[in-house]
C-alpha cells in the first residue's frame, strides 16, 4: 500500500513542484508581464546555485533542496509584486476579480476544497485540498490550474477587451505540512494587502474569500 508520500505528480519548467497523496496546497500564479532584470539575474543566480547543489545529492536530499530553492524564489518574487505598482494590474477591476474568485468557488467539491483564497492586483493566493475522481486517483495540481487559468483568461480578456497572454505560465505550489504551517501561510494570504499598504486590516479588503477556517 502507498504511503501518503509515495504519489507524486512532478512537471517541470521553472520551478519544481510535486503533489503528495491527500495534501494541503498553497497555490500562488500571476498575471504575465516580464519582471525586472535585477530580479530575472536574481532568479538565474539562485537557479544556477541550485543546479550545483543538486549534482551532489542524493534523491532524498534533492527532495528537501527542491523544497528550499522553490521557497525562496516564492519569496523573492512574492516581495517584489507586493511593492510593483506598474501595469498590468487587471485583477484590482472588480469585474476581473470576480471573474477569479467564482472560478475558484465553482470547482470547488469538483476538483478540490478551497480553504481560502485572495486576489491583489497582480497576483492570486489559494490554499485548496485536490479531490480524487471516479478512479480514485488525485486530480493534479497541474488540470486544476490549467482549467482555471483556461477559463479565467478567456472571460478577463473578454471584460478587458483584450487579446493576449493573461497568466503567466508558472505557479508557485507550496505543500502545507501541519496546522503551524496552515496558519502562518493563512495569516500571510490575508495580510498580504495589510503588508502591501492597501488597507488597514484584511476584513477591509474586498477580494477574498474564507470558506474554511482551520486545517
Amino acid at each position: 500500500m502507498k504511503s501518503k508520500l509515495d504519489y507524486k505528480i512532478f512537471y517541470e519548467r521553472n520551478l519544481p513542484h510535486y503533489q503528495p497523496e491527500d495534501a494541503i496546497l498553497f497555490v500562488t500564479y500571476r498575471l504575465a508581464f516580464s519582471l525586472p532584470q535585477e530580479i530575472i539575474h536574481l532568479l538565474i543566480s539562485k537557479r544556477k546555485n541550485f543546479d550545483r547543489k543538486l549534482i551532489k545529492m542524493n534523491l532524498i536530499d534533492r527532495k528537501k533542496e527542491k523544497e528550499i530553492y522553490n521557497k525562496i524564489l516564492f519569496k523573492i518574487e512574492d516581495e517584489f509584486l507586493d511593492k510593483y505598482t506598474s501595469e498590468p494590474y487587471w485583477l484590482i477591476q472588480k469585474e476581473v476579480a470576480d471573474i477569479v474568485i467564482e472560478s475558484l468557488l465553482f470547482n470547488h467539491k469538483k476538483l478540490y476544497d478551497l480553504h481560502f483564497c485572495l486576489v491583489m492586483s497582480n497576483h492570486v493566493h489559494v490554499v485548496l485540498k485536490p479531490l480524487m475522481d471516479k478512479k480514485e486517483t488525485y486530480f493534479s495540481i497541474a488540470k486544476i490550474m490549467k482549467e482555471h487559468k483556461s477559463f479565467t483568461a478567456v472571460e478577463a480578456n473578454k471584460f478587458l477587451k483584450r487579446n493576449g497572454q493573461f497568466w503567466h505560465h508558472e505557479n508557485y505550489d507550496h505543500v502545507i505540512r501541519n496546522d503551524e504551517e496552515y496558519y502562518r501561510i493563512k495569516n500571510y494570504v490575508l495580510n498580504n494587502p495589510v503588508k502591501a499598504g492597501l488597507v488597514n486590516k484584511y476584513e477591509d479588503w474586498k477580494y477574498y474569500k474564507i470558506l474554511k477556517a482551520e486545517l
